[in-house]
């Protein structure tokens, strides 16, 4: 998570890679090479196909290897929403508050952001894949 969020930010990096991804993914027929992805997305390919094989661990995504291989969109767009991604992408890895010498807070600044964190992937789950490419298609 990030400090601040301005308006345009994109948040972390490997969030809006994988949004962008999976919107290229599903406005496209066939399969796309992961260097082609990378440069429609102006990202290093290596990066992208990290993100590509996370998603595909997911069943978000189908990947063919060799000359003829490449990567689709494995799950309907209506189907697949933003808090999806979010999940199958992040780090999920906390600090319990029990694990730091304590100074009597803990327990409280835990509550505070797993409620905030909740309500972050309740706006998540109100979106899809296809809500972004119908977003795409109006303008």
């Amino acid at each position: 998570m990030q400090l601040i969020i301005q308006a345009g930010d994109l948040g972390p990096k490997w969030f809006h890679v994988a949004l962008r991804t999976l919107v290229l993914l599903a406005s496209t027929e066939g399969m796309l090479k992961s260097h082609y992805i990378a440069e429609r997305l102006g990202e290093d390919p290596t990066f992208v196909r990290k993100i590509l094989s996370k998603l595909a661990k997911s069943d978000y995504v189908k990947s063919h290897g060799g000359r003829y291989g490449g990567y689709s969109i494995n799950i309907s767009p209506n189907e697949l929403t933003v808090k999806d991604v979010y999940r199958a992408l992040g780090d999920s890895s906390s600090t319990p508050f029990y694990t730091v010498p304590s100074t009597g807070v803990e327990y409280y600044i835990s509550q505070i952001i797993n409620k905030a964190e909740k309500s972050f992937q309740d706006e998540l789950n109100a979106y899809t894949i296809q809500d972004i490419l119908d977003i795409k298609d109006q303008t």
